[in-house]
């Protein structure tokens, strides 16, 4: 009888354990943050994160209208955000015409894997590398090449990963 008493311990004090493990895990539509507009979509940005506008590649002084870049960093008031993107975790969300080829070849990446993933009823597919000791990812929504989003899972701080919560809530938000 003792026994079964010290397992029935052990079994209740290892629920509360996953139980309180899972309380700080939030669902996507827990994420909040401010969102972005450019003139072809908007998204999410989560708290902890911030928007680094995204110039047209022939003119500088234009703001995309088909791109979003959201930065996991902690800025500083008036701090530059452009250097950081560089050095941290990021996600660009692309927007392309039907008729657009994604870019799907990883040759420069080491350690390239397929992933899938699917957000709202929504599937994603990609692949993940690691490129100059940042590991990276690009994911387009399956059977359309309208959206990718290209992400450096790496930064200086640490990694995050393809499943991370704010991710997700960034995918999903895309209208």
């Amino acid at each position: 009888m003792k026994h079964l008493k010290k397992c029935a311990s052990l079994f209740l004090i290892l629920l509360l354990c996953m139980a309180l493990s899972a309380c700080g895990k939030k669902s996507i539509e827990e994420v909040t943050g401010n969102t972005y507009e450019c003139k072809q979509f908007s998204a999410l940005c989560p708290e902890g994160w911030v928007n680094v506008p995204v110039t047209e590649l022939n003119n500088k002084n234009n703001i995309a209208i088909d791109h979003l870049r959201f930065c996991k960093v902690d800025a500083g008031e008036g701090q530059e955000l452009g250097g950081l993107v560089y050095s941290n975790a990021y996600i660009d969300i692309g927007h392309y015409p039907a008729t657009a080829e994604i870019y799907e070849k990883m040759d420069s990446h080491k350690d390239v894997q397929e992933v899938s993933l699917e957000i709202n009823g929504v599937k994603w597919k990609g692949h993940t590398g690691e490129l100059a000791g940042y590991k990276e990812a690009y994911l387009w929504k399956e059977g359309s090449v309208e959206w990718q989003a290209s992400i450096r899972l790496s930064d200086n701080d640490g990694d995050i990963e393809i499943d991370d919560i704010d991710l997700q809530a960034i995918l999903a938000s895309i209208k």
